[in-house]
């Protein structure tokens, strides 16, 4: 009993000691600029941190006009350049970012050429000014024609004769700064990704059924007893009908050039390991019951040429030799069809409204020697309710906006979901486990993404969105190294259920414009990482998250510093977190907000779950209680 009330004091003490340290760096180091202060000049605009439009967006503007305004805030270090006034008009007036960032210093527009005009595409062309000019002394044209992204634009002027001159030509109606609430829509933290999940799902729903119904065509040939190839009984085949394969294996490549349903019965296409497998390029095709073996091995193609700014990264990604290719055809339905390939599983390429439903894509066991389950290229396909085994990523997503992934498991590989380009999507209540990289990854800033339901286990990382405007909610996420990352701005993060992981939470963007609020975050080894940037504030309207039963639910929690971090895996750290010197602490981040830089708040931790099932479920999947299948994911 001594020697372990030695080592609780030593603890103490040494806890003790880190708090009177921060204390005095806390005092020596906080800085406020007060309101008076001087007027900081405008920057260029590239030395910014640049928030709004996705990076999609941006490439597709080219060098087109693009409304931006900078601010300097008060106790931000860096000036923040938002493209549109949209969203810089509503950051302003947020107590929220006034919270965290200071109260705004100065706003800057650059304003537009006088001679602006807006193109057929509704984008505002012109010689971009570099003119940057205070936002009370500009003149706003709201409601005009221009758009980006079919989003109204407000377009700034020099001169309210230059505003009223382009009123007068695209429509629209001159303002001043004080009326910023008449500004485009700004960013919709999530809120609006989050409601569109039940249209989305019933959306997808209808495809599905529409795409089903190409299996209900008539057979009008049977390979070997009406013709003796694959290819004649395509050529032979009435279109809308059906062409029956027999067990059997049928040699490859074969090309559905006619919307006709290929159908096998225990029947294998084999490729000669050379190229590509099946290919459709016939819009009302279906592919149905067959296995796909003898896929090339190719990643990328030498003789491919493509063009647009995102060639480059379509030729590296969309050409792979494939099991089963989708070219420039709409309307596609591949079912309840296996693969096996060291390359890729499925391409779908420039189709509309396809959907890829209870195949089976079985990858190279070493993720590097292999490629994707699914790529899709400016395809928004439904792919739901499949299994995908090793390889590189489950299913890769370039330019498919509106994209639907649901109900698959994704084992072994890097990442299971992979976003680039694509906004607006849908990954929901999918299971990833045993991801080198991650479950499921959002790059190059999309917006409005939803990711909704899902389970990762035993990965590299949980859920790492990037962008804007996205919802990460009701997903669980158990023994990984780093459960959800906050990186997407203006996005909302509610309802997860973060167990056992090495970090819990990691909040390293340093424009913290999210929510994140009403999550189980518990049992982690670091409950919060926290990187670059101001303080973040981690509860709204009242409303905090749950951290587990050790947290004193009547004063603030901070899980990223070295006292409330340990609460839940420290007897020592409970004990100093109720000692004078830390609640010292407390009182003097609470007064001085800009002291807490690199900082999560919980204001109001709640005292129950959010969700105890979900929150059980999660323990037991941690601690190997849980029911699950053959893959691991929960059963």
């Amino acid at each position: 009993m001594s020697t372990s009330h030695g080592e609780s004091g030593v603890k103490s003490n040494r806890f003790v000691g880190i708090g009177l340290g921060l204390l005095v760096v806390l005092a020596a180091g906080s800085f406020v600029v007060a309101p008076g202060g001087a007027r900081p000049p405008p920057v260029d605009f590239d030395d910014t941190v640049k928030v709004g439009l996705s990076l999609e967006e941006r490439q597709s503007i080219g060098e087109r006009v693009i409304p931006r305004v900078q601010v300097s805030y008060s106790q931000y270090p860096y000036v923040v350049g938002y493209r549109g006034l949209g969203q810089a008009a509503e950051a302003v007036d947020d107590p929220l970012i006034h919270q965290q960032f200071g109260y705004p210093r100065v706003v800057y527009v650059e304003v537009a050429p006088a001679d602006v005009e807006v193109d057929d595409a509704g984008l505002l062309v012109g010689d971009r000014t570099n003119t940057w000019l205070p936002a009370e002394d500009v003149a706003y044209v709201v409601g005009s024609n221009a758009t980006i992204a079919d989003t109204t634009v407000t377009v700034p002027f020099e001169r309210e004769a230059d505003a009223s001159a382009f009123a007068d030509e695209y429509g629209g109606q001159v303002v001043e700064w004080s009326d910023r609430t008449r500004f485009e829509a700004p960013a919709g933290n999530g809120t609006t990704a989050r409601s569109r999940i039940d249209a989305h799902h019933d959306r997808a729903d209808t495809t599905v059924a529409e795409r089903h119904r190409l299996l209900e065509r008539e057979t009008s040939v049977v390979v070997g007893a009406n013709e003796p190839t694959v290819e004649a009984a395509i050529e032979a085949a009435p279109p809308n009908t059906t062409v029956l394969l027999p067990p059997g294996t049928y040699e490859g490549p074969i090309v559905v050039d006619k919307s006709v349903t290929l159908r096998g019965d225990n029947a294998t296409i084999a490729g000669t390991g050379n190229g590509s497998v099946l290919t459709v390029r016939a819009s009302d095709a279906a592919i149905t019951g067959l296995s796909i073996t003898g896929v090339g091995g190719e990643q990328e193609k030498e003789n491919v040429s493509v063009e647009g700014w995102d060639s480059h990264t379509v030729e590296a990604y969309g050409y792979a030799d494939s099991g089963i290719v989708v070219d420039d055809a709409d309307r596609v339905l591949v079912f309840r069809t296996d693969i096996a390939t060291r390359t890729a599983g499925i391409t779908v390429r420039n189709s509309e409204e396809t959907v890829v439903d209870t195949v089976s894509v079985s990858g190279a066991e070493t993720w590097e020697d292999g490629f994707m389950g699914v790529t899709t290229i400016r395809s928004p396909i439904v792919l739901q309710n499949s299994t995908f085994v090793d390889g590189r990523d489950g299913v890769y997503m370039h330019r498919s906006p509106g994209i639907t992934v649901r109900e698959n498991r994704f084992v072994g590989g890097r990442y299971g979901g992979h976003f680039m380009y694509t906004s607006d999507g849908l990954f929901a209540d999918n299971c990833a486990t045993g991801q080198q990289y991650a479950g499921v990854v959002v790059m190059t800033s999309p917006t409005g993404t939803a990711i909704s339901g899902n389970t990762v286990i035993e990965s590299g990382q949980g859920i790492v969105p990037s962008g804007s405007d996205s919802y990460v909610g009701e997903n669980t996420v158990v023994g990984t190294r780093q459960g959800i990352s906050t990186n997407a701005r203006n996005s909302l993060y509610t309802r997860n259920t973060v167990v056992g992981n090495d970090v819990g939470f990691r909040s390293a963007s340093i424009i913290p414009t999210s929510r994140v609020v009403g999550n189980d975050i518990v049992d982690n080894h670091r409950p919060v990482n926290v990187g670059t940037g101001p303080l973040r504030i981690w509860s709204h309207d009242g409303a905090g998250n749950y951290w587990g039963a050790e947290v004193d639910t009547d004063r603030e929690f901070v899980p990223s510093d070295s006292v409330d971090g340990r609460l839940h895996r420290d007897p020592a750290a409970r004990t100093l977190a109720a000692s004078p010197v830390v609640r010292g602490i407390r009182e003097l981040r609470t007064t001085a907000p800009g002291m807490r830089p690199a900082t999560v708040v919980d204001a109001h931790p709640r005292s129950t779950p959010v969700n105890e099932t979900r929150l059980e479920r999660g323990r037991a999947l941690a601690n190997g209680t849980a029911p699950t299948d053959e893959l691991g994911c929960p059963a």
